[in-house]
């Protein structure tokens, strides 16, 4: 049985701090944060085109409101633009003392983002001239479960993002490497796990994922038997990805994609997260918290659009034209689905987590859930189009 190095699982999500909210205050997003049962924010600190006086500032009042509403933070370091190790030291020993700064085991955690290892040495240019006990956890794009957890690895432990072009198979046999790695190593292992990604900004940033529906719920059902140590949600906020948890943003000229709502993946994720910090391998759903979601594209995967100038995103051929609907039941309840002109389907979801999939017709897509008389759920979502304007790979969730 998988053993964790810790006694204290916790949920994080990254925030990519030159996203900002609205108005620039971060209440909202603490408030939903903690209502979704996650512990705390790892800060993505630097990002691209920054502006590090202001990124500072950002940093400063987002500490700050977090100290007001007793929610932790803590620091994710960007070594894609983050090249001066007293930027991270100096933000390190700042925070600290902070009451938002989270602490495990009485240590200050802290992480990074990096696609390659940074020209410093962590341990002796970053690590042991912070003023204080440090947990640090590198992220990594690595699939090399042995090397991740090797002594040349500077840290406690790693945290490998999720990787894009890898099968959801293939992505659990690297879990299951991992966990087994960590058991016997005794350091720390910090899993990601992302809504569906979709980014297409330009010739060479333009991909979704090989992994589609089974990114999310599956994953985090096998990560419950793999127990990582943490789980970090990837992302709450980077809708140029379309892997936000969070509030969606207002659309952009360049991130068109990003104002379709996914707050569903919260709800999933507090079931999750309480299942996972209790040590469960199911998940069990009270009445209070049921809930029945649907996930889909609002087009064919494999269709472009009519104004596009860009070809199909990588791994495009990997995603289904289906209606994905999810359950959190505390009994059986009966689902049906109307997926535009086809016949309803109805059936019955058992107790606890399912997800099942239709495959859709064009139209508008609704759902209802009912025990007996009782309403569960009862939802109409947006019509999928046989073709868009521009591609958009991006999911609806309900």
């Amino acid at each position: 049985m998988a053993k964790r190095a810790t006694s204290t699982p916790l949920v994080f999500a990254h925030y990519m701090l030159v996203m900002q909210p609205k108005d620039g205050d971060y209440t909202q997003d603490i408030n939903i944060a903690k209502e979704a049962g996650i512990d705390a924010f790892a800060v993505n600190y630097g990002g691209w085109n920054v502006d590090w006086t202001q990124q500072e500032g950002y940093l400063e009042k987002f500490y700050r409101t977090a100290e007001t509403l007793n929610f932790h933070l803590f620091l994710s370091i960007d070594t894609t633009s983050v090249k001066d190790t007293g930027m991270i030291i100096d933000l390190s020993n700042r925070y600290s003392s902070s009451s938002a700064q989270l602490k495990v085991d009485g240590k200050v955690m802290l992480s990074s983002f990096q696609t390659d290892p940074p020209a410093w040495n962590w341990e002796t240019d970053v690590i042991a001239k912070i003023n204080s006990p440090v947990i640090f956890l590198p992220g990594s794009l690595s699939d090399d479960a042995v090397a991740l957890f090797s002594d040349e690895i500077p840290g406690d432990g790693p945290f490998p993002w999720i990787h894009t072009s890898k099968t959801a198979d293939q992505e659990h046999s690297l879990d299951v490497a991992l966990a087994s790695q960590r058991d016997s190593s005794g350091k720390k292992w910090m899993a990601a796990v992302a809504p569906w990604f979709f980014t297409r900004l330009s010739s060479d940033k333009n991909w979704s994922q090989a992994q589609d529906d089974r990114i999310f719920i599956d994953r985090w059902l096998s990560l419950l038997s793999l127990k990582p140590d943490f789980i970090e949600i990837v992302t709450w906020n980077d809708w140029s990805e379309s892997s936000y948890v969070g509030p969606a943003a207002q659309a952009t000229t360049d991130v068109y994609w990003a104002d379709l709502d996914h707050s569903p993946f919260r709800a999933l994720t507090k079931a999750f997260g309480k299942a996972f910090k209790a040590g469960g391998e199911t998940v069990t759903v009270d009445e209070a918290d049921e809930g029945v979601y649907m996930f889909y594209r609002l087009q064919p995967a494999s269709k472009l659009g009519s104004s596009d100038t860009l070809p199909l995103p990588t791994d495009a051929s990997n995603l289904k034209d289906d209606v994905f609907v999810v359950s959190l039941l505390s009994d059986t309840a009966e689902i049906t689905l109307k997926s535009g002109d086809a016949a309803p389907v109805t059936w019955s979801a058992p107790a606890g987590v399912q997800k099942t999939s239709r495959t859709w017709s064009l139209g508008t897509q609704s759902l209802q859930a009912k025990r007996g008389d009782k309403v569960i759920a009862d939802k109409t979502g947006p019509a999928i189009v046989g073709q868009m304007d521009k591609y958009d790979g991006n999911v609806v969730a309900l």
